[in-house]
């Protein structure tokens, strides 16, 4: 029997599929575990191997060898949301769609609209039930998307670069509304390529080449830390390029360059900012305690 608080666990996962007379690897023993209600965000360019590996969480896609322990979310959904919002939509309202999802798993009719109610209120699309999909902005069919996951026992949410096609506006909604879910106790999977997006995660990996680069808390991926010979953690502030991001290739977010250059300058941001905003409020913080 699996204990409640067992973490989602992928040991030594290995992904490959068949191209013409040879195999191609996509991902290569991959080791990862996910808390109950941790915020994981995944970092990686263009082929190294990000879907896929929403996919393996996602029980989407098997695996060539490896194990999953599913943990804490044995019995429970893992939903996801993709890039593309029309993809997802299979109502012609917003009402319809969600209790799609009901419809498949034989809810209660008597209970699905309150159910479909109060998952769209959930996420702040407080329209009439019969508001038509099509009149939706990308941005809202996310929220739809995230909606009809909510009217299911779902424990984790995988995000797959579905900020990819928003407007900044709608970008910041999507992760106000995970970020009100991970509060709540949801686990979050943050899969993007835009570094400022990570600010939310707990735990950053970095995928390279179907191939963990990094993994760790995200203040150490954008500001390092290493241990002495003391066995102390000490800062790689100082160390201009060696911070993970750096060494990765990826280009640091404006607030952290502008922290690692106040620290140059003696000035210690705490906490380390990864965001315009973050940054603000460190450094408001820093001068109401100077």
């Amino acid at each position: 029997m699996q204990l409640l608080d067992e973490s989602f666990v992928l040991e030594r996962g290995t992904v490959s599929f068949e191209k013409r007379d040879s195999r191609l690897q996509v991902l290569s023993d991959i080791q990862l575990s996910i808390a109950r209600g941790e915020w994981l965000g995944i970092i990686g360019r263009n082929g190294s191997g990000k879907s896929t590996l929403a996919k393996v969480i996602a029980g989407y896609c098997p695996l060539a060898s490896g194990h999953i322990t599913k943990g804490w979310i044995e019995g429970r959904r893992i939903g996801m949301i993709g890039q593309q919002p029309d993809a997802q939509i299979v109502g012609e309202t917003i009402y319809e769609d969600v209790c799609f999802v009901m419809e498949n798993e034989a809810k209660d009719p008597v209970e699905m609209p309150r159910l479909a109610q109060q998952a769209l209120k959930r996420v702040g699309l407080d329209l009439p039930s019969a508001h038509p999909v099509a009149e939706l902005s990308g941005g809202q069919k996310q929220l739809l998307a995230i909606a009809g996951w909510l009217v299911t026992d779902v424990g984790m949410l995988i995000f797959d670069e579905a900020t990819a096609m928003l407007d900044p506006a709608s970008r910041q909604r999507v992760l106000q509304v995970a970020a009100e879910l991970n509060r709540s106790g949801t686990a979050i999977v943050w899969i993007t390529q835009w570094m400022e997006e990570l600010a939310w995660a707990d735990r950053v990996i970095a995928l390279d080449s179907g191939e963990i680069a990094f993994e760790g808390p995200t203040s150490s991926f954008f500001y390092g830390n290493r241990d002495n010979e003391q066995g102390e953690t000490a800062s790689w502030l100082d160390d201009w390029a060696s911070t993970p991001c750096q060494l990765l290739g990826y280009e640091q977010p404006y607030a952290v360059q502008v922290a690692r250059s106040l620290q140059k300058r003696g000035i210690g941001l705490s906490p380390l900012p990864v965001t315009v905003e973050q940054l603000s409020a460190a450094v408001n913080n820093y001068g109401s305690s100077a």
